[in-house]
Parts: C-alpha cells; structure tokens; sequence
C-alpha cells in the first residue's frame, strides 16, 4: 500500500487494509460502507470534544483568516500564541509557570528530555544526563521518547539510546504486589527499589524521572494509595528532576484539570498535548518551574540563544483552537463535568465486577479499564476476543492486552455513557457464554 501505517503491521495491511472512516459526527466516526461507531476512547484518548466540533472548526476559519502562519523564532512571535501561555500558566498546577510549544506529544517528550540535560549542564552538572523510566510506560515514539517508554515494540529494530535510560517498576498494585501487602506498603516497596537504583546507578549520572501521574498504553494503571508521595520523596532526596507526563491525563481527563492535582504531585516539568486542541490540530508544550526556566535562561544567554525549536510548534492557528478548547472546558466546568459522568462509568463498572472473566475494574474521572484473566478457563486472548466483539456491536474499546481501555470524549451524554458500558456488557456476557445478566444499573 502506499501509506505506511504507525503501529502496524506492514505485511499484514497489505493483506487486509485498515478500516477507512470518512466522517465524524460527535462521539461517532463513520466508516466507507456508512457504517457508525462510538469512539469509547476517544480516538488516541485525544479527542475530547468529539470528531466534528463546530465551535474548533469556526475558530480555526477565523484565525486563518487574520494571520495563517507565523513562527516563534528570533525575537518575533504570534500575539495569539503568547496569549496561550498566559492563559495556560493560569491553569497550570504548582509553580508552572512557563511553556514551550510543539506539535506533538512524542516530540514535547523530547524537548523535555533534552531541557533536563540543559538545565543540569546550566547548573554545572554535565555527567547528570541518564533518565528512569518505568516499566510499561509509553512516552512516545521519537529517538529519547521511544527509549523512555517501556514497551519492547517500540524499541525493536530501531537502535535506540536505551543505554540512557534506567528501568524500574510500574506501580501496577494488581499485578505486582507481593500476596497480602497493601497498597501503601507495596508504594514504599517501589520507593525502596527506586533508591536501590538510584544508589547503584549514582545519582550524579541522572538528570530525570519521568512518569505518567496515571499510566494510559501500558494497560491504564492508576497509582496506589501513597505512591506519588513517595517517588517524590526519593527523587527531591538524590537532586533528580520529575517530569510529569500528562499527555492522556492533562485537560480533565482525570477529574481535575491536570492529574497532578489528582494525585498531588509537584513536577519539575510536565508534558501535555492531545486535549490541549481536542486533536484537530497537531500541537504540545512542555511546561516548566520559575528554577527550571531561569536556569535554562542563564546559560542560553551565555550563548546568546536558547537553540532549540520547531518551524510550526507555536503554531497560532493551534493556538486559537487550544484557547477555544480551554472556553469550552470552563463553560462546562470540566472538573464537575468529567467526575459526573465519571461517576456513570464507575456505577457501570461495578456491574461488570462480578461478571465471567472479569478481574478488576478501575477509574479515575473518565479514565478507565476493565482487566481480564487471561489465566482462567476463557484463555489468553480474552480481551482481545471481548474488545472485538464490542467493534462488531459498533463502539470501539482500547485493546492492551488483558486491559479494555475507556476514556471517551468529553460531550458524551449520561445516555451515551450507557449505550458505551451496556456494549462492554454484552460483550462480555457473549464471549464468556454469560448470556442470562442481571439487569445493569444506571
């Protein structure tokens, strides 16, 4: 074929091409042959106002109407974009109070990455340069991106700089915690194993930690009880920087605005892009400290310019989506909204608890998944088989594995909410031969 597709295999794309879609209408995009689906994770957990928003395609019309294209080199930058910092230091957690924008979120990884090692080099600290990354952690798909995210697929082949980067646990409680620890003890356990790292590795070698405050790819894992206090704790004790990657979390995904409010968690840096413009148009930041900023200020100016940049990051058509997006989401009070119908998830998902093959359920706002045993009698594929079944039915779940992935679009209706959950249901209860459920509560 002539598009080669990310996250797919090329041989088997020319033996079945992917599925084609054609339009969107709110919570629904529609295939070539007509036919529709709810998108239940929100395309890439990125479109969180839908697949057709008016108000994004209005403000766009408008801004390329009055300035198309500028850049933000040299002295020089859109009036629009700077109003964008403003307005999202407004919203941002903590002591974030600058930005620098891109257009993606692999690619703000990367800026991220490579600030650490500035700053570190500014404060004359040059051997700080290694970072630690979790297992399980998906960062993104860049050069240093691809190497912090800890899911081998992304590294097979491509010769990455994975010497830079130091592996320790994911904090997946259900999983890997030892028979009888509690949550709390199972957080100081990966604290401990942490510092163990740390102390062999040499903390004068590692700039950073980072971490997704709730881990989305790598099978939506939410932190124990305890855990970010303690990461935290660890990290200020040896001088290693935190940078808080809120791609899938950031823009109320969560049930705050950002998920370090969620889980109190005070980072160097943060990541965000996807719900900064909903999707439609391709744009990041990378926020930092007042300390980090400054830092970073006195050596670039020693060198008469901070070298780094994009042609289209800044972008100011971007901008005036991402400050419609950010109208919306206060109009609709987005913390309020997201617990909402968050809640409506939640009730759905203790419903499914007790169903076949079922072996957690899980959520945070409108971020959640349904885990599955694929050690028991249904087999190893079960959310596979589960997650496809629920495409035949028309509504489209996030397969990781055994993890069914949830995190639809902000403009879902209560409604729409139980026409999502009743598919998971149905699913369930058709692949595990459960076909007599109880009636589901709404």
């Amino acid at each position: 074929m002539a598009q080669l597709f990310p996250f797919t295999d090329p041989m088997a794309s020319d033996l079945s091409p992917p599925k084609q879609f054609v339009r969107g209408e709110g919570i629904r995009v529609f295939d070539a042959d007509g036919k529709a689906y709810i998108d239940a994770v929100s395309a890439l957990w990125c479109a969180s106002l839908g697949f057709a928003p008016d108000r994004l395609r209005q403000a766009m019309d408008r801004q390329m109407g009055e300035l198309a294209y500028y850049h933000s080199f040299m002295g020089r930058t859109p009036e629009i974009t700077n109003r964008l910092a403003q307005r999202l230091a407004q919203h941002l957690p903590g002591p974030l109070n600058h930005v620098f924008f891109g257009t993606s979120g692999s690619e703000a990884v990367e800026t991220a990455a490579k600030f650490a090692r500035y700053y570190q080099e500014a404060r004359g600290k040059p051997d700080k340069r290694r970072f630690i990354a979790r297992e399980g952690a998906y960062h993104g798909s860049g050069q240093m991106s691809a190497a912090l995210t800890g899911l081998t697929y992304c590294h097979d082949g491509f010769g990455l700089p994975l010497a830079d980067v130091l592996r320790t646990g994911r904090p997946h409680f259900l999983r890997d915690a030892d028979p009888g620890e509690t949550e709390i003890a199972f957080s100081k356990r990966r604290a401990r194993e942490l510092d163990a790292l740390i102390r062999q590795e040499d903390a004068c070698t590692i700039t950073a930690f980072i971490g997704e405050p709730a881990m989305g790819a790598g099978g939506v894992i939410l932190p124990p009880e305890g855990y970010w206090s303690e990461i935290q704790e660890v990290l200020a004790r040896h001088d290693i920087l935190l940078i808080a990657d809120e791609i899938i979390c950031g823009f109320g995904r969560t049930g705050q605005w950002f998920a370090c409010e969620t889980y109190d968690i005070a980072p160097d840096m943060m990541t965000m892009a996807k719900q900064l413009t909903a999707a439609v148009f391709p744009m990041s930041a990378v926020a930092m400290t007042d300390h980090v900023r400054d830092t970073m200020a006195g050596l670039a100016g020693q060198h008469g310019t901070l070298g780094h940049g994009v042609t289209y990051g800044g972008h100011p058509v971007g901008a005036a989506v991402a400050l419609e997006c950010l109208d919306i989401y206060a109009e609709m009070d987005l913390p309020t909204h997201v617990q909402t119908l968050g809640d409506r998830i939640g009730t759905h998902l203790q419903d499914l608890k007790s169903l076949p093959g079922v072996l957690d359920v899980r959520r945070d706002g409108m971020l959640a998944a349904v885990e599955f045993d694929t050690n028991g009698k249904f087999g190893p594929d079960l959310g596979r088989r589960i997650g496809e079944e629920a495409e035949r039915r028309g509504v489209f779940f996030r397969i990781i594995g055994d993890v069914l992935a949830i995190a639809p679009p902000y403009i879902c209706t209560p409604e729409d909410i139980d026409d999502i959950m009743l598919v998971m249901r149905d699913s369930i209860g058709h692949i595990t031969g459960a076909h007599h459920l109880p009636a589901a509560a709404t």
